[in-house]
């Protein structure tokens, strides 16, 4: 009898008592950066069908899923291209995503296109530190906060402060970017004594992602995108994981997390990218509306032009395009910025859309003239070491063809110093004439 007399005082004690020990929540992440239009599966590139398989199947099994995306989601293929980006979002949507950040590639088209992105997306675009001149926010907002399997979160938005170098002048004059460290500070502070978790969605770069997350606190995990860093493992700074999964959708990130809603602390964290080829089969509805749009294009890119017999990696097509533009405008030599050629080309047939992912954005072939001095600033953008450097004399005037972005960028600050002519042709355009007649070889005579 005291035996249960003691056992049935321990229970009432034990209703009676608050509970002690830790609330702790899980929460999986999905994310993606940098897909750049590439919604198609193909047998390096997940497509988006896929990763709504992904997704779909996590939100069957686990309790608390977030899918997030940090930006650069359009340009890089011809659907992208000539739909100026909408069917991209429109395909997002239908994944599932819960938010994105923009990123510098969401501008191509200008930035009133953005507002459509907005519109069509269905879920948040976010950007803490993008904004018009008069102080108007060009994303949705600049942060988001929501429960998810009862963890509080905040959702923080960020772009690089390098975007007016990388974005064409035409349809974005007159906007801000303000310094992410300064924005990321005060956004945080003001966050975090309101949730459980703070989250960066962030545009920055991997090597600027792990500075912020060095200087400032608070913060649980950056999701990053803009440098197509694959990053695997997960690094930790300080008490910050920083995530990148590289590119294209070749791999996806999946993380998995606790946290204790009591104390508001992260208390375990696990990180992987799933590569493309480990993904479960494709989603049949987002397949098809992929599909749908794949087929509003297909007869004007999947149309072969030549053929070659092994890989031509970027580097490699960097002097074969330069080469071409000369040729093409009988200038003294030409210059591509690396950053401007966004796809390789592979082994086998090369069609029209293979030179539509290598130059996705549009631009028009033109011709720079001048002195060697301002030619050498303008071979030296993006950090570029050209091979054209060494070989400059500064006070020798040079014709330089070269492709609209670039030209602009040069003169954007000192118009006087170079005379930019125009030619009306697209880029790819000139090299899909070129390589049907004489492939990537690039001793042809001038025109």
């Amino acid at each position: 009898m005291r035996n249960a007399a003691r056992l049935i005082g321990l229970v009432v004690w034990a209703l009676l008592t608050p509970l002690t020990w830790a609330d702790n929540r899980s929460l999986t992440i999905i994310h993606t950066n940098d897909l750049h239009g590439h919604m198609q599966q193909t047998t390096e590139f997940a497509g988006a069908a896929r990763i709504a398989a992904l997704v779909d199947q996590t939100r069957r099994q686990q309790p608390g899923v977030l899918v997030l995306d940090a930006g650069d989601s359009i340009s890089g293929t011809p659907v992208s291209t000539l739909f100026k980006g909408l069917p991209i979002f429109a395909i997002l949507n239908r994944v599932g995503y819960n938010a994105g950040a923009l990123g510098n590639h969401e501008f191509d088209h200008g930035s009133h296109q953005i507002a459509l992105f907005r519109e069509t997306a269905g879920y948040p675009l976010l950007s803490a530190n993008a904004r018009t001149a008069d102080g108007v926010l060009l994303a949705d907002n600049a942060n988001l906060v929501m429960q998810v399997n009862g963890i509080k979160i905040a959702i923080i938005g960020l772009i690089t402060a390098k975007t007016p170098e990388l974005i064409t002048p035409v349809g974005n004059a007159n906007l801000a970017f303000e310094s992410p460290e300064a924005v990321l500070r005060a956004q945080v502070e003001a966050l975090d004594p309101l949730v459980d978790l703070v989250l960066v969605l962030s545009h920055v770069g991997h090597e600027e992602e792990q500075r912020l997350a060095a200087v400032i606190d608070n913060i649980d995990v950056i999701i990053g995108g803009h440098s197509h860093t694959t990053v695997a493992p997960p690094v930790k700074v300080n008490n910050t994981y920083v995530v990148q999964a590289g590119f294209y959708g070749a791999y996806v990130g999946y993380l998995q997390l606790a946290v204790d809603t009591e104390t508001r602390k992260l208390v375990s964290f696990n990180g992987k990218l799933i590569p493309a080829e480990d993904l479960p089969p494709p989603d049949p509805v987002v397949a098809d509306l992929v599909a749908t749009w794949e087929q509003a294009v297909e007869k004007i890119v999947d149309v072969g032009i030549n053929s070659v017999d092994r890989d031509y990696s970027r580097t490699e097509l960097q002097p074969i395009i330069e080469a071409i533009l000369a040729r093409y405008t009988g200038a003294d030599f030409g210059f591509y910025n690396s950053g401007g050629i966004r796809d390789r080309i592979r082994r086998g047939s090369i069609t029209i859309r293979n030179i539509w992912n290598i130059e996705p954005f549009g631009n028009s072939v033109v011709t720079v003239t001048a002195r060697g001095s301002d030619i050498r600033t303008m071979l030296s953008m993006e950090g570029e070491q050209h091979w054209r450097l060494l070989a400059l004399d500064d006070d020798k005037t040079y014709r330089v063809a070269t492709n609209s972005f670039v030209a602009a960028q040069a003169s954007k600050n000192a118009p006087k110093l170079f005379k930019v002519e125009d030619s009306q042709q697209l880029v790819r355009d000139v090299l899909v004439d070129y390589i049907e007649t004489y492939g990537l070889r690039i001793d042809q005579p001038s025109r």
